[in-house]
């Protein structure tokens, strides 16, 4: 292929991003005659990257020429992105043969567990009609469960809350946190999850404050009023803060840090912290990065950690949504495009078309949980503030090392 004819990336991005605003304008044919032409498999994966970028968010676009063959070369590709983005972009174009495929992938035990689990979240993506049903027998695999949990959310169906809460007591710990999640995003599974608190179904530990203040900010007169009548009212808890860190200030003592288990500190991170904070480039990329923070600061650091929403950075401000389904997608927006909305959960990340959106409220909450030290013991908290403290990564506990208290899981 002559190199005058080897797309940018940004003119992919150009073509590919109007391709559902005209539905049989041929904006992505000239993409589809560069993969047909084409058995480079670096240029194959950048434009289908940048085809699949530009059209996130939409469940059908207009087949453009050509793609039958091209689908068929990409999907006897050895790269797995290729074939994963071809597969992708032909369920987008609504091939009934891609869309077999998917349903062939899911049901079939034998089948690569990675991708296995990639066709559910590609079919979930993509909303067929009978979705419910297919994610509700996925619940009843263990490999496919995570997934299915979270795609329930998209499902409108009133049976919904049943299918999850018949399996909540064979559920592990981030399983039960998806089924939350997904319980607490509209108002009809809200008032299924409280009667199931009521019921002893589920633990009302299981709903944390920060999955209770989204429910309030759904302004829904009934689920507000079951939610004060089986949970408890959710209150201010600055004042009471304030004793607390006065306590953990005489607790945590520079003598007390001094002596403290850092080793036992940073399990104690991972378990707590890590899923959504970075030290030492290790863990996750939902909040800040805590490296160059004021870690070594014991009373900063306690403040955050006893009331996390005293002070947030708009950055990781939370935004609740409402969509024109009745969805409640609360969380952090980490990009908006003119057409797309990508937000951080607590539990995943969830691509809103704008279109599809009915309220937008920015909250003045942080998604950091509160009570994460009131399951802690005075050793664990100086173990932690230790190791947020210093200056170099330290190894892991060996077996037979300091056990570790129960953690509380990010709601």
């Amino acid at each position: 292929m002559p190199p005058g004819l080897i797309p940018t990336l940004s003119a992919i991005l150009l073509l590919a991003s109007d391709a559902d605003a005209k539905p049989k304008a041929p904006t992505l044919d000239p993409l589809v005659r560069v993969l047909a032409a084409t058995g480079d498999t670096p240029l194959q994966r950048d434009v289908l990257r940048g085809m699949v970028e530009a059209l996130q968010g939409r469940r059908r676009v207009a087949e453009p020429a050509g793609w039958a063959a091209v689908y068929d070369k990409l999907a006897k590709s050895p790269d797995k992105e290729v074939r994963e983005k071809g597969l992708v972009l032909s369920v987008l174009f609504d091939d009934a043969r891609a869309v077999a495929g998917l349903r062939a992938s899911i049901a079939d035990p034998k089948a690569e567990p990675g991708w296995r689990q990639f066709a559910l979240q590609t079919l979930v993506d993509k909303r067929p009609t009978d979705l419910q049903t297919v994610l509700g027998r996925a619940l009843d695999d263990p490999l496919l469960r995570a997934t299915a949990l979270r795609g329930l959310a998209a499902c409108e169906q009133a049976s919904t809350p049943d299918l999850i809460l018949a399996r909540y007591g064979q559920l592990n710990g981030a399983e039960k946190a998806d089924a939350v999640a997904t319980l607490a995003s509209r108002p009809a599974f809200a008032l299924a999850l409280l009667d199931a608190i009521e019921r002893g179904g589920v633990p009302r530990r299981d709903l944390t404050a920060f999955t209770a203040r989204q429910l309030l900010a759904m302004k829904n007169a009934q689920v507000t009023a079951r939610l004060t009548a089986v949970w408890g009212a959710v209150r201010n808890p600055s004042k009471e803060k304030a004793g607390l860190l006065a306590r953990y200030r005489d607790v945590a003592t520079p003598d007390s840090l001094q002596k403290a288990d850092r080793a036992h500190g940073r399990e104690l991170f991972a378990k707590s912290c890590a899923t959504c904070h970075t030290l030492f480039n290790e863990g996750a990329k939902i909040g800040p990065d805590l490296t160059g923070s004021q870690r070594a600061n014991a009373e900063y650091v306690l403040s955050k950690l006893l009331d996390p929403s005293s002070a947030v950075a708009s950055d990781y401000q939370v935004t609740l949504l409402v969509t024109k389904s009745g969805r409640t997608v609360t969380g952090i927006i980490k990009e908006e495009t003119e057409r797309l909305l990508t937000v951080q959960t607590a539990n995943e990340i969830v691509r809103v078309p704008k279109n599809d959106v009915e309220e937008r409220t920015k909250l003045k909450q942080s998604m950091m949980p509160e009570g994460l030290l009131n399951d802690r013991t005075d050793a664990d908290v100086c173990d932690l503030l230790a190791y947020l403290a210093g200056s170099s990564q330290v190894p892991l506990p060996k077996s037979g090392g300091p056990a570790v208290s129960s953690p509380r899981r990010s709601p």
